[in-house]
This record gives structure tokens, sequence and C-alpha cells, in this order.
């Protein structure tokens, strides 16, 4: 990274933790998660009778895939630009948040230090964990809980670092449509405002996985007991499911996204036995090619499973959550449930709230999943 463009990001990084110190500011902040098929943005502001949806905004990115990352990023900033001004959203303040492989979470024990102790010893503290060069990434840390471990006193922290290009990159889209970042998540952590708000007191026992299922990643993550104990991100995604479509029935991106959104997964026998009767091949393809890829997804939570359930006797995971645009597809969650043996629902991300959106799409809702997350955060709440 060029020094002049490496001192301009350490700047605004600066600027943007030390937004709270500086100035009270605003206290609704736009949510916008940034994906690689769309943009989600959500505003929700406390009202007298509870938070409310203000504004939301579903933005399809139309680049090319032969679209260079300056071309794909000029589309962001401009759908984003022209979104603002076409809804008349005067918030400045914008939440983001980041996942992929160029950002890693950790769950750490560090020497027990206070917070201002670790924030100026963390590059040193952090990079036997960090498997990137410590110079390229930001780092951050949430510390959670104080324990004893072989008669030391330690700190449970989680640890995220980002590399500096992809920061980068986001805060550029965000600025470049007129916003001001003040927060960078990380997107299963965003999934964890969400959860608080959606649980129900009956539905506390055990922990929630959730599969954040986006159109190139999806970010699988454990809440128990409120707070997010496993988050990994899964390089198979809504554009695997297309591609296995593609491939099955050799047909072109376009038409194996429709077939993928129309028919689904075949789970019931019955409807097998009358696709087969029928000579219905679109549909045996469709679904035989969508299993075939959810069997590698499901080997891969089975994995995150196990590593949760091996800290703990006492763990075990009580209902899985699926959110993202490749949740609503058809009998998905059914057939996860039949695989993994536990109750699978699509997130309602906005059903928390007293009057939940009649004009957004129930399938584009689960889509907005981070997006919601964001923006119940509120300005200088890391403080």
């Amino acid at each position: 990274m060029p020094d002049s463009i490496k001192d301009k990001l350490d700047e605004t990084l600066k600027r943007v933790k030390g937004l709270g110190a500086a100035l009270a500011g605003p206290r609704h902040v736009l949510g916008v998660d940034v994906g690689s098929y769309a943009v989600k943005v959500a505003l929700i502001i406390d009202e007298g009778g509870g938070p409310a949806l203000k504004a939301w905004g579903y933005l399809p990115l139309t680049a090319k895939a032969e679209a260079s990352p300056e071309e794909r990023k000029t589309q962001t900033v401009n759908a984003l630009r022209a979104f603002l001004i076409e809804k008349g959203i005067k918030v400045k303040e914008a939440v983001t948040s980041l996942s992929g492989n160029s950002v890693i979470v950790r769950y750490v024990k560090f020497p027990r230090l206070t917070k201002s102790e670790l924030s100026a010893t963390l590059a040193t503290e952090a990079e036997p964990f960090i498997p990137f060069d410590i110079n390229e990434v930001q780092l951050g840390f949430h510390i959670l809980d104080d324990i004893v471990e072989d008669g030391l006193k330690k700190m449970e922290t989680v640890l995220v670092a980002a590399k500096k290009d992809l920061v980068a990159s986001r805060l550029e889209v965000l600025q470049g449509a007129g916003l001001n970042p003040t927060i960078i998540d990380v997107d299963s952590f965003a999934l964890e405002n969400i959860h608080e708000r959606a649980r129900e007191p009956k539905a506390l026992a055990g922990a929630t996985l959730y599969l954040n299922i986006g159109h190139m990643v999806t970010n699988l993550s454990i809440v128990e007991n409120g707070v997010t104990r496993v988050v990994r991100d899964i390089f198979i995604s809504g554009n695997t499911l297309t591609k296995a479509v593609m491939k099955g029935l050799q047909v072109d991106a376009a038409k194996a996204e429709e077939l993928k959104k129309s028919l689904g997964i075949i789970v019931d026998s019955a409807d097998k036995e009358k696709a087969l009767a029928e000579g219905n091949r679109e549909l045996l393809g469709v679904s035989q090619a969508v299993t075939a890829v959810i069997k590698d997804l499901v080997a891969e939570v089975h994995r995150s499973v196990d590593f949760y359930l091996s800290q703990g006797p006492e763990r075990a995971i009580a209902r899985i959550v699926l959110a993202g645009g490749t949740a609503p597809l058809k009998n998905l969650a059914k057939h996860l449930g039949a695989e993994l043996k536990v109750p699978v629902s699509v997130l309602e991300p906005f059903a928390f709230l007293k009057n939940p959106p009649a004009d957004l799409p129930a399938v584009l809702a689960p889509s907005f999943a981070v997006a919601a997350g964001l923006a119940l955060r509120r300005n200088r709440d890391w403080i």
C-alpha cells in the first residue's frame, strides 16, 4: 500500500475511533451492509412507541463479472448516494461491517490487563494469533470475561484483525456517498444484536447457530447466552449453488439463478415421485445440484458444532437460524433441519419492531439481517 494511502487510512481510522471522545454526535446511525450482490441499508430510530424502521434500501449491484474492483466500488458509491438522496436521509453517521478471508476473528486468553493497557500493547499481544503481517491489518478487541487458568489471572478476549486494504476500501465507499463512518463491525457480531432483540425468554436454553448465507460467503456464528462464542466464514454460498445448477443443467448464470430461486429443493418423497413421473428434469436437476452443495455446507456446520461442544459438556445447539439472501430458498430450512437434527428457521430481522415494514418483500427480509443489526448500534456505544 502506498505511504500516502496508508497515512490517509491511519488518519481516518484514528478519527473513526476518536469520534466518541471528540463529540457526542447524533445517537442514531445508518446500517450499511455492502455485499457482493447488493447493498442493504437500514435506518432504525427510537420513537415513543419503541424502535421504528424509518428507511430501508435494497440496492442490487449489476457490475459485470469482468468489472474491475474500482468499477465495482464506483457503482456501489453511486447506488448508495442515489438512495440517500431519493429517501432524503439526513443521518450521516454510518455503521458497516466486514467478513471474508481478509478478516480474522480469534478467541484468545491474554494476561489480565486493563482495556487501555491492552490497547497500548495490542499489536505485540495479537501477533502470534494473526496469520497476516501485523503491519497490514487493523486490529480490534473486546474483553469477554476475567478467568483464572493454571493459577494465573487471564482475560478471555475476542480479537479481530482486518486487512487495511479492505478497511480502506469500505471507508472510501461510505465517504464517497457522503457518509461519516463511525463503527466498523464484523458481520457475525451484527447478527448478535438481532439475536438479543429477537429471542424470547422461553428460547434461552441452549445456543443458537446462525448461518448468514450470502452471495459469496456464509457467516457461521454460535451465540450462547447473548455472547457470540464461535465465528467462521465458510466459502459455500448462494453463488456456489448457482454454479452447481449451471453445471448440472448446462445453463447460463441468469437462468441458473432463476431456476434455483423458483424450484429449490425436493424434500418429500411424494414430490420426488411426482417429478419423476412427470419427467420434470429441471426440478430434479436443480434439487440434485443444490443438495450436493448443501451436503458440503452441512459437513462444515458439523465441524463448527463439534468444536463448540468440545469446549464444555453442558453446551448444546438448540436451534439454527438462517439469514442472508439464500435463506428463503424453497425447502432449504426443512432440508437442513432433517440433515442436522435441529429445528431450523428463517430469520425475520425486523420482527422485533412494533410495526414491521409492510412494503419489504418477505423474500428480501432475511437479506437485511446484518444491516438491521448494524442499525441497532448507537453512536458512542463502544465507549
